[in-house]
């Protein structure tokens, strides 16, 4: 890696990028000529000729297992979106028709907005809490203080693949008679202390939608080890039909998200690699890592000690303006995009804060509760993140992402 010098002008001032503007990262999905002719042509002509591209879906049946297999679950149920995945999650473990009232579900408030618009989907009312301050994970504490007679249950997110604290939060939920639905939609293969997150509470949901690190440009599913949840989960998603149940038969009230079998024949090919594409992602991020702790005022990704595998759909860095003289994570975003760098502030304030919520509460103040959230405040406000694709390039790429910000601190700086 060169050395960096004040002469150097940031490219945002017309100086040249430490990464030229045609030079590509790591290609997501890894798509190729050569896999569609020897894996996803023949899987998808396999559908078609099978003129089963839906019911009995069994594409969507072997998908499901698998990957209940591969989270250590016993169960898997496919669904179209991640979104589904969660609303489905929740009307199992709660047995939720999506009529009646369905209590308070705890949320953190530093998440993708589908944490919070399943729930109100099935008719549950949010708390959001706090975060751990280092993995951007909901707080146990936070949780314990949220808990009222209304709560029903607690959706952990395991955000940016990072896992949350589980057996605080099962311990929580076992206190207070809680259901533990785990939003996983960005952690596929992450581990809690040598186990796969999805199954280590009462149910999980994933999302594959195109930025996901499994993805077939959408999809979803939720893994259980229990059949009672599982089947309620089913006929939330076939018209409330009972797995291996008549056709003309509905034991339940339910609604239609049956998913492609083109999608879980695509899910099905590209399962097998997602266990090495985890490990290159660790890989790069330690080596990331460690060049990225020698520049003060960048605080990369901070791992518990019970992560025994980060999921990595994030590499979620914070900045301290102080230590790039005074300036501001806008400015730092420009100048590392700028040189090359693909990079987001990702969430810019707590979920509560932003339109959608927001009008929920002021239409439906009993839907929307948001507790104290300093540690929410501060990763809106200092967040750098960058994308698993990134993850999977060579030591060159990942050099760049150093230069880039050794670069811009000797410039703010000087």
């Amino acid at each position: 890696m060169p050395a960096i010098t004040s002469t150097q002008t940031l490219a945002i001032d017309g100086g040249t990028p430490v990464r030229a503007t045609d030079q590509s990262w790591a290609s997501w999905p890894d798509n190729s000529e050569a896999e569609w002719e020897s894996d996803i042509e023949p899987a998808l002509r396999d559908v078609y000729l099978s003129r089963t591209e839906g019911l009995p879906a069994t594409q969507c049946e072997s998908f499901g297992s698998a990957f209940a297999a591969y989270c250590d679950g016993r169960y898997g149920v496919i669904m179209p979106h991640g979104t589904d995945a969660i609303s489905a999650a929740l009307a199992g473990a709660l047995d939720l028709d999506g009529i009646g009232e369905g209590g308070e579900v705890i949320i953190p408030n530093y998440t993708f907005i589908a944490t919070a618009s399943a729930p109100i989907s099935v008719r549950c009312s949010l708390a959001l809490v706090d975060i751990d301050a280092e993995s951007f994970t909901i707080l146990p504490e936070a949780i314990e203080s949220a808990v009222t007679d209304r709560t029903r249950a607690i959706i952990p997110v395991h955000l940016g693949g990072h896992p949350a604290d589980m057996n605080a939060i099962n311990a929580i939920a076992e206190k207070h008679d809680l259901m533990v639905i785990e939003d996983c939609a960005q952690a596929h293969g992450a581990e809690y202390r040598g186990k796969k997150v999805g199954a280590l509470g009462h149910v999980g949901a994933f999302s594959f939608q195109s930025s996901k690190n499994l993805t077939a440009g959408e999809a979803g599913c939720l893994i259980t080890n229990n059949v009672d949840v599982r089947d309620r989960a089913y006929a939330f998603k076939d018209v409330g039909r009972r797995p291996g149940g008549e056709r003309w038969e509905y034991p339940r009230l339910g609604w239609n998200y049956r998913t492609s079998e083109y999608l879980a024949a695509i899910l099905l090919k590209r399962l097998p690699l997602l266990e090495s594409q985890i490990q290159r992602r660790n890989e790069n991020a330690a080596r990331l890592t460690r060049s990225l702790d020698e520049i003060e005022g960048i605080t990369p990704p901070q791992l518990k000690d019970y992560v025994t595998q980060h999921g990595y759909h994030l590499y979620m860095m914070q900045y301290e303006p102080s230590a790039f003289g005074g300036k501001s994570r806008d400015e730092f975003l420009e100048a590392l995009r700028g040189e090359g760098i693909a990079s987001s502030p990702g969430y810019q304030r707590p979920l509560t804060d932003e339109g959608a919520l927001k009008t929920v509460a002021e239409r439906y103040p009993d839907m929307v509760r948001r507790l104290p959230c300093p540690n929410v405040e501060q990763a809106s406000a200092h967040s750098i993140w960058l994308y698993q694709y990134m993850l999977l390039g060579e030591s060159e790429d990942l050099n760049d992402v150093v230069e880039a910000i050794q670069k811009i601190k000797v410039a703010f700086t000087s």
